[in-house]
């Protein structure tokens, strides 16, 4: 028996994933949570033997909840499952020690395999995934940040500054429609979720 725990902030995602699991009699779901804090504190408690996980979570995402709980828990087995594959987060989820790492749009008989060989020990990575991180360690490439426009950066800088949508739009002389449909691609291509993780993310990696 293969012992789960499901960490995804979308509701419909997690429902999706146990209405899928659900039909494998080796494998059991002990629980499903919306936050990645509140799963690193059940693994003080239960702990089961792999967890499937999403990247991009509220308060603390899916990078930090790996680096956790395998600090504590070493021997727990962690995919990641994410709806972006940008290489700066493949390649930081192999920093973190993840031991697989899924793209949502993964089929059911490659999530099953995925878990399998992971619990007993392997890694599973997806073919375009393994192909990053291939190419990575040929190249010598370090993680890269995703590219954002010269225009993206302006409107980056000022939020760090905790100007307005209207403050920003007054100095560059735009819409504040137009500030935040450029918020929302910063967020989008950084796979973040809201301002304070973007201003927390830009002043760790020295972006402003």
């Amino acid at each position: 028996m293969i012992t789960l725990y499901l960490i995804d902030d979308h509701a419909l995602v997690r429902l999706g994933l146990k209405k899928i699991l659900s039909r494998f009699d080796e494998i059991k779901i002990l629980s499903d949570f919306s936050s990645a804090a509140e799963a690193l504190e059940q693994l003080d408690h239960v702990k089961p033997d792999l967890v499937l996980c999403d990247i991009s979570l509220p308060e603390m995402d899916g990078i930090e909840f790996t680096k956790k709980a395998k600090s504590k828990h070493p021997d727990l087995k962690v995919i990641m499952l994410s709806s972006h594959k940008e290489e700066f987060y493949v390649l930081k989820a192999v920093e973190a020690k993840a031991d697989g790492f899924l793209h949502k749009d993964v089929l059911e008989n490659e999530l099953i395999e995925a878990i399998k060989r992971v619990n007993q020990g392997g890694n599973f990575y997806s073919q375009d995934i393994s192909q990053i991180i291939i190419n990575s360690f040929v190249n010598g490439d370090k993680p890269s940040i995703p590219q954002l426009s010269a225009r993206e950066k302006e409107v980056l800088h000022f939020l760090v500054e905790g100007l307005s949508n209207k403050e920003i739009a007054d100095k560059l002389f735009i819409s504040s429609k137009t500030v935040d449909n450029h918020r929302a691609n910063i967020l989008k291509k950084l796979n973040l979720k809201n301002n304070v993780q973007l201003v927390r993310f830009a002043l760790e990696h020295k972006l402003v």
